[in-house]
């Protein structure tokens, strides 16, 4: 059993040095591909992660008309509960709203002198921040709610996310995509220059009975040897990459700070993504019509 594994793993070995720059081209490709996708994906949880964290603490204020009486503004609320999206509903009287207003403002309020101006107030919390916008139209539509700028929240936030959100998906689908493509082109032309360079000790080892798993291994552990270079190379790309935008972010903000870098997390996963990528570029390659040996 053992002797069969050396002499498997020998032959892909044997095979990447042969095939040596076309093997460098395709880690290096297949390396590209996994840290695009690898880094998007990164990008995407953090700022998902982000959002949800923005959900809980962005506020909706719905301000009640002058003219609505308790029993109104009580209705109104229990209204506001039901909107879809809505995570909670707390209600301030025109005197808490002043009240907050002047110990937040003392200077300004001092020299006013003027009465309470405030209207009854509904404060809304969300659990998605993407129903904001209906949440808004439809609170709008209530008559209770004050009919000039009766709702104000930061509509800015919520579609900043959003777009930043789904430009973060296309560029990793089609970017990514791309140098995935590149990189299986790669792979499976090193494979087949394999079996075109190997082509007479093949036919010879299917002649003396060799089965073709004896035949294909090799040339599959060559394609998995590419994916897991690759996937390597990519996490020490993106190791390195986080490491200068942390500094870069600590530099320019010194309030902020960004998560550290899940160095087992991020090898272990792309690996595995690199040896399914190589292994199935590789198979492609095999199962392409037998390479002809040439006579001499």
């Amino acid at each position: 059993m053992l002797d069969q594994l050396e002499f498997l793993l020998t032959e892909a070995l044997v095979s990447l040095r042969r095939n040596k720059w076309m093997t460098f081209a395709a880690v290096t490709t297949a390396a590209m591909a996994l840290f695009i996708i690898g880094g998007l994906t990164s990008a995407y949880i953090g700022l998902a992660s982000y959002a949800a964290q923005v959900e809980s603490k962005f506020e909706m204020k719905v301000f009640v008309r002058d003219e609505a009486t308790p029993d109104q503004a009580k209705a109104l609320g229990e209204r506001l509960k039901k909107l879809d999206g809505i995570k909670a509903v707390t209600f301030q009287s025109k005197k808490e709203v002043w009240e907050t207003f002047k110990k937040e403002n003392p200077g300004i309020t001092a020299a006013l002198e003027i009465d309470n101006p405030m209207p009854d107030t509904f404060t809304l919390t969300f659990t998605k921040l993407s129903k904001a916008d209906d949440i808004a139209a439809a609170a709008k539509k209530m008559p209770e709610v004050a009919p000039k700028d009766g709702v104000q929240y930061q509509s800015e936030v919520q579609e900043f996310l959003d777009q930043t959100m789904s430009t973060i998906r296309w560029v990793g689908l089609v970017l990514g995509g791309l140098m995935l493509i590149t990189g299986g082109i790669l792979i499976y032309n090193t494979v087949r220059l394999t079996m075109i360079a190997r082509r007479r000790e093949i036919r010879i080892m299917e002649l003396v009975g060799a089965t073709r798993q004896t035949v294909w291994t090799p040339l599959l552990v060559e394609g998995l040897v590419q994916g897991v270079l690759g996937a390597i190379l990519a996490t020490g790309v993106l190791w390195v990459a986080h490491s200068i935008l942390a500094s870069l972010v600590r530099f320019s903000i010194p309030a902020a700070s960004m998560s550290n870098f899940a160095l087992g997390g991020t090898l272990f996963w792309l690996i595995l993504a690199g040896a399914v990528y190589g292994v199935g570029c590789s198979y492609l390659a095999i199962r392409e019509p037998k390479v002809k040996e040439i006579p001499r």
